[in-house]
């Protein structure tokens, strides 16, 4: 036993410098590291800069009002963005008007996307090929079916899915909640049922070959969206839109949650893609990017994987 004549107080400080070390040792060391490479941009909108209403509204994340003042601006401003954060695909849907426009614009950097809305019909099938062959559509999404209570499943819908694994065509199908009485209100045939990723188990089967991504990594289903992508190694994710509207903590825990699968064949992190689902608010691609690249819990290497590498291999395979 030692004889420390030192007072109390000292005693104190000593243990609080001690707790403040390992506490800076600690951070230092679960400090998440960023990606510095190329993105490609899974799900992204070729909207109208008034399609939200005039005047636009504020991003509800930032609260920042785009500045945007003709759909030509839009494009730009998309661009300019893209450009700054490296990213360098962003594969776009909207009507098809808009989808020509961005592609016309930049033909390397937007791949245009088939997109099913309500408001936006499904167009002839015929058309759609013809679109398909001159280069204007390359990946069947944002399919915002269960918007108009439409299901994978219904018959209407399966030439265009024939044709899509015919051609290897990647599928992205919302897959997520929408706002609060949204089926009270503007659209009275949606289900929460229809949103659930157990229901595309029969698309599957029936198009073995078909490329599918859930987009928004069907939140808040975790555990069936952990289900069906564990059962079929040919479903993808996109973690578009909770990577900025949700707070911090529930999107992390979410993509804890898709990536926690110790003890299970089933790395999702190999198909996990990003998405910024940028529709009228550039500002969301940073804060979209930025909110993957703090995640504590992913390593460097697996975020290469989410921004690139697996959404190339994706469209590639």
């Amino acid at each position: 036993m030692t004889n420390d004549n030192r007072p109390k107080s000292c005693e104190n400080l000593m243990c609080r410098l001690k707790i403040l070390l390992v506490a800076l040792i600690f951070s230092s060391c679960s400090m998440a590291e960023s990606y510095d490479g190329p993105i490609i941009d899974v799900h992204m909108h070729a909207f109208g800069y008034d399609r939200y209403g005039s005047p636009i509204p504020p991003n509800p994340s930032t609260q920042i009002i785009p500045t945007a003042s003709s759909n030509q601006e839009v494009i730009e401003l998309t661009l300019k963005e893209m450009n700054r954060l490296n990213i360098e695909q962003a594969w776009i849907s909207g009507p098809l008007e808009n989808v020509k426009a961005w592609k016309e614009r930049s033909p390397d950097q937007f791949m245009g996307g088939l997109y099913y809305h309500p408001r936006n019909p499904l167009p002839e099938l015929e058309k759609v090929k013809n679109n398909f062959q001159e280069g204007t559509i390359g990946v069947f999404g944002e399919l915002g079916l269960a918007y108009g209570g439409l299901t994978p499943n219904d018959s209407v819908l399966q030439p265009y899915f024939k044709f899509a694994e015919a051609n290897g065509i990647p599928v992205g199908i919302h897959m997520a909640l929408g706002e609060p009485n949204l089926s009270l209100t503007w659209a009275p045939k949606f289900r929460v049922a229809y949103v659930n990723p157990l229901i595309i188990e029969e698309l599957v089967i029936k198009y073995p070959k078909l490329k599918i991504y859930l987009m928004h990594a069907g939140w808040p289903f975790l555990d069936e969206t952990k289900a069906i992508m564990c059962m079929f190694d040919n479903v993808y994710a996109d973690l578009s839109l909770i990577n900025w509207l949700m707070p911090d903590n529930e999107f992390q825990n979410y993509v804890r949650g898709l990536t926690n699968m110790d003890g299970v064949e089933c790395d999702l992190t190999k198909r996990l893609m990003y998405g910024s689902d940028q529709m009228v608010w550039p500002d969301a691609m940073e804060l979209s990017i930025n909110n993957i690249q703090k995640i504590p819990f992913l390593t460097k290497e697996q975020k290469a994987d989410i921004f690139y590498n697996n959404a190339k291999r994706f469209l590639d395979k």
